[in-house]
């Protein structure tokens, strides 16, 4: 005979009940007993009987799986707890797609800037003590070519010439200067990229060209590259002599500025 039964709950004190008088259940998985759930000798589980929260179940392993309420979501799967995706940024930093990227020179190795030229007045050959007038061609340019994995554009600007004559003497311009003709000037002026040798002998004159730099991606704006790009021109080689041993065309009278006059 049952003893304390409860019209509720359909479960007694003893012989595997549930026993409700304390305002608690104690359910534990995997009790054998008698009373209603899922029968003498089974795992107990589901709703009801079993004591848990309407659409809390046990399942294999005693983890209590929220199940959310079957009557009205059916399809809902089964909850364990909120999992927060790790947030990705949409444009790492130092990509291409970055707005405060920075460029180096040294990340240009795959588009190189133009080699510069240079000339000089007399052409191959230079009197000691007059004004030899050297000249480059160097000029703003765009090439294209990979850049940190990215198709790229970049624009190179000639900011700076720097001569280094051969005897142990060099001049920097802001521009490549020009021939006597074109600045409008006779043979032998001084100009601002010309030099006076002092000695005579065979020289080696060079030419650095230092430019300015600019990238964009996919016809973006230009932003400018850290640092300044040194290209080197080919070397000119100019005997020096005095004014005695020269050739000229013109005698001193047709050319009084002429070398020896």
């Amino acid at each position: 005979m049952r003893q304390d039964t409860c019209s509720q709950v359909g479960a007694s004190p003893g012989n595997g009940g549930v026993d409700v008088r304390a305002g608690r259940d104690e359910v534990r998985p995997g009790r054998q007993g008698s009373g209603s759930g899922s029968g003498s000798g089974g795992e107990r589980g589901g709703s009801g009987g079993s004591g848990l929260p309407n659409g809390v179940k046990f399942v294999p392993g005693g983890v209590a799986v929220d199940q959310g309420d079957a009557a009205t979501a059916p399809l809902v799967p089964p909850r364990r707890g909120t999992v927060t995706a790790p947030v990705v940024p949409a444009c790492q930093p130092q990509t291409p797609c970055d707005p405060d990227l920075i460029v180096r020179v040294s990340d240009l190795v795959s588009i190189p800037a133009e080699r510069p030229t240079q000339g000089m007045e007399p052409d191959g050959w230079l009197v000691v003590g007059v004004p030899t007038n050297f000249f480059a061609t160097a000029s703003s340019h765009v090439h294209a070519g990979p850049l940190l994995g990215a198709p790229a554009e970049v624009r190179f600007t000639p900011v700076e010439f720097r001569w280094d004559y051969g005897d142990g003497t060099s001049r920097t311009s802001a521009t490549g200067g020009g021939s006597w003709a074109s600045l409008g000037l006779v043979e032998f002026s001084e100009t601002p990229t010309s030099h006076v040798f002092d000695n005579t002998g065979t020289l080696s004159i060079g030419l650095t060209v230092s430019y300015a730099a600019e990238f964009r991606f996919a016809g973006g704006d230009w932003r400018p590259v850290l640092g300044l790009v040194a290209v080197p021109s080919g070397p000119i080689s100019a005997i020096a002599d005095r004014a005695g041993t020269v050739l000229v065309a013109d005698n001193c009278s047709a050319n009084p500025r002429g070398p020896g006059c």
